[in-house]
């Protein structure tokens, strides 16, 4: 009989083997089996991820998972490699090595998003590592106390024993021999105070105190069971009193007004997490959400929330969510969506575009998981009962709901009923005893019993207005220089034009608007993108590489010097949407011998301060790119100027925002630069002589652009226009039709807002 040694079998077999000495728990004949496999097959990752899971899981071994997981490392590097790669070096006892990898994990996990870990899953991988480092450290610092500090116990005493009794602390070494729990990921994990005593689970922010305070604390004679109620006492007296917000000091780019702080202080306290925030255009609801948002996460009161919004307004949601206050969401643009959508839906942290979420293919999935938050934008969306979008709310299972719009009736006071059962149901009892009590008769939009009506509201909206809170911003002047191109430039325009049109079949929509975008801002961003265009696709665009290199000065170029000859010494911001725009406009600076200071995404925090400081004390002009409008407060500034325009008219808001804002005290000059016959200059056009959007409120055309009824995007719609066009006339004319749609968008806005007014008036605010 001839004897099969089971780690030199093939492949297939060694595996089917190691599998049966895992349900055999024979860890180390299976261990044996995958290091036969990996001496084969050295680069499978897989086969990595199985024998470091072994030794840590089930053997228990750090030393044995280390140099298998730094080989994986050396593969692909991944930031949760590095957070394991930690825990071990903790358990071994190199902390230094761990602290290293902990911040590499940390570094990594910021640039690797694109792996859609959840935040939760993010938090509790790099706390586990950080936890173990503590431990580790506070064993040490333990050691060292005993050595000062001998406690002596009375005999008979339970509790926490003393660091110098028999029942020690666990030793850094003795972590190895702990069992895990085969339920859950075989990671290293700290190991028990004591196998004698009960465990309690607590959540502890750790904070090493001074010595006099721990080594009181080590001499007391409290039971464990004392300390655990010592501990849930804490953690409830923060959760009983919002007098204090935990979220103040945990967001960031934020300027915290005091009626946005009392707002958010009364919906904790009083609406217990159900409200109309309802403020007047530009006073910052969204913000208000956000502290909401970071105030119930850190008080562990919600751990997933849904927000739904117009299609146009994911991005802007997400992209403050994470700058300002540190929480990372999944969008339905991101690709998990359109990969797997169940588990999508089951995330944490979601962004949905409202129109998206009520599709057929959505809506159970949406409306069958439950929520401990839903804040729905511009939720006068939600004022007819009969439509998707209030059945989709009303479905969804939810503690908390927040609704937000600053024109919360629109044509009639049955809308503000709708709303309201959302929050409260049976606030208003039924719709027909509604009508008998608050409206009057042949009018639905003038309340009667105005007192009573009011009385029932404040217990669900808040609404801060501009003379309430006394906002008063000084005045905004905006200049359009409508500039001659040369024939070199215009040739350039006209040629991307075409073949854009000629390519719209056979290339990307999101390329070709690309390409049209940087076209409008300058011949150096247009240039990079043909170049990739030549080599990736093959494509013959050298014509127009050879009009991008010999455009020479462009007319923005001339106009922007001429503008910042000017009056000299007053400062000046300059906003460009393209790094390569960037260096070729300061390339001009510095020809010109002009000072200035650069601020750009790819900038660390230091040198983005440093450009700040330096613009405010030394230099009269700051160079920047859409970064600059990242939550920087710039009123010490009141000229802007526009270089190129960005066809999002939101994005050009978030330019004027960072100027005309509160505490600027002198009028705001902005300046756009905009070429003729392009497509920038139409939709310059109808924002500026259509809407007369720069006289408008900052914020108010998000709810204008609502009233469109469009789920497009602006740039998707102005977009169609200029491909859809076979020359500039037809171009003119479908952009003037798009203008009287606007117009009217504008006089609806306008219409409800003066409703709103008359209804509402000062009664509801802080």
């Amino acid at each position: 009989m001839i004897l099969v040694n089971p780690f030199e079998k093939d492949p297939d077999e060694t595996y089917r083997a190691y599998q049966r000495f895992r349900k055999r728990n024979e860890y180390d004949k299976a261990y044996r089996c995958i290091e036969s496999l990996l001496k084969r097959f050295p680069d499978d990752m897989e086969l990595l991820d199985e024998i470091v899971a072994l030794a840590l899981g089930q053997i228990r071994d750090p030393d044995l998972a280390r140099p298998w997981l730094m080989r994986r490392i050396k593969l692909a590097s991944y930031w949760r490699d590095y957070a394991l790669l930690s825990e071990i070096e903790a358990l071994i006892g190199n902390l230094p090595k761990a602290r290293e990898n902990l911040g590499l994990a940390t570094k990594l996990q910021k640039r690797q998003r694109f792996l859609m870990d959840t935040p939760r899953e993010v938090r509790e991988a790099l706390d586990r590592a950080r936890n173990l480092i503590r431990l580790q450290e506070h064993n040490r610092w333990v050691e060292r106390i005993s050595s000062q500090a001998k406690v002596e116990r009375p005999d008979g005493e339970r509790g926490v024993p003393a660091p110098g009794g028999a029942a020690k602390l666990p030793a850094v070494t003795e972590a190895k021999k702990q069992p895990l729990d085969k339920s859950e990921a075989p990671v290293a994990t700290a190991p028990p105070v004591s196998p004698a005593l009960a465990s309690y689970r607590a959540s502890l922010r750790f904070a090493p105190p001074d010595f006099e305070v721990m080594n009181a604390m080590l001499q007391s004679r409290g039971t464990l069971k004392e300390c655990q109620l010592r501990v849930e006492y804490a953690h409830l007296d923060v959760q009983r009193g919002f007098d204090d917000l935990l979220c103040v000091n945990a967001i960031k780019g934020v300027d915290r007004y005091w009626y946005q702080l009392e707002t958010a202080k009364k919906v904790l306290k009083y609406f217990h997490g159900r409200v109309l925030l309802c403020d007047e255009v530009g006073l910052g609801k969204t913000i208000e959400a956000g502290m909401l948002m970071k105030e119930y996460l850190l008080r562990g009161m919600v751990k997933n929330i849904l927000i739904l919004t117009p299609a146009p307004l994911v991005s802007q949601w997400q992209e403050e969510m994470a700058q300002k206050f540190d929480i990372v969401f999944a969008t339905t643009e991101d690709p998990l969506f359109s990969a797997d959508p169940d588990r999508f839906w089951r995330g944490s942290f979601i962004i949905a575009s409202i129109h998206t979420a009520k599709s057929s293919k959505n809506f159970t999935r949406v409306a069958g998981n439950f929520y401990d938050l839903v804040v729905v934008d511009e939720a006068h969306h939600l004022k007819n009962r009969n439509t998707l979008n209030w059945k989709l709310v009303n479905e969804i299972k939810k503690r908390f709901i927040f609704l937000l719009s600053a024109t919360p009736v629109q044509n009639h006071l049955i809308e503000l009923f709708n709303l309201i059962t959302l929050l409260k149901p049976g606030q208003f009892k039924t719709e027909r005893l509604f009508k008998q009590a608050y409206l009057q008769r042949g009018d639905s939009r003038k309340p009667a019993n105005s007192e009573q009506l009011r009385e029932l509201l404040r217990d669900v909206m808040i609404r801060n207005t501009r003379s309430a809170i006394d906002l008063k911003l000084p005045r905004r002047f905006a200049a359009t220089a409508r500039l001659e191109p040369s024939a070199t430039e215009r040739e350039l325009y006209n040629g991307i034009t075409e073949f854009a049109r000629a390519h719209s079949n056979s290339l990307p929509g999101s390329l070709l608007q690309l390409l049209l975008r940087e076209a409008g801002s300058s011949p150096a961003a247009l240039r990079a993108t043909l170049l990739r265009l030549r080599s990736e696709r093959g494509e013959s665009v050298d014509n127009l590489l050879n009009l991008a290199e010999n455009v020479g000065e462009t007319a923005r170029g001339k106009a922007l010097l001429e503008i910042l000859g000017k009056n000299q010494e007053e400062k000046k911001v300059v906003f460009v949407q393209y790094l390569k725009t960037l260096d070729s406009v300061a390339s001009l600076m510095e020809r010109r011998g002009l000072p200035f200071a650069l601020f750009c995404g790819d900038q660390s925090a230091r040198e983005k301060d440093e450009a700040i400081r330096r613009f405010r004390e030394d230099l009269p002009i700051l160079l920047s790119t859409e970064s600059g409008g990242e939550g920087r407060n710039l009123q010490f500034c009141n000229t802007l100027i526009n270089f190129d325009l960005p066809w999002n008219p939101m994005r050009i808001e978030q330019r004027i925002g960072r100027l005309h804002r509160i505490g600027q005290n002198r009028d705001v000059f902005i300046f756009n630069l905009s070429v003729r016959e392009t497509l920038e200059d139409h939709i310059l056009h109808i924002l500026e002589n259509k809407i007369n959007m720069f006289e408008m409120v900052i914020g108010e055309i998000e709810p204008l652009l609502g009233y469109l009824g469009e789920e497009r995007e602006f740039e998707d719609i102005v977009m169609e226009i200029w491909m859809g066009s076979r020359n500039y006339e037809e171009a003119r004319s479908r952009f003037e039709v798009f203008g009287q749609d606007l117009v009217k968008a504008k006089a609806d806005y306008l219409e409800s807002k003066e409703l709103d007014r008359e209804i509402f008036g000062e009664d509801y605010e802080v």
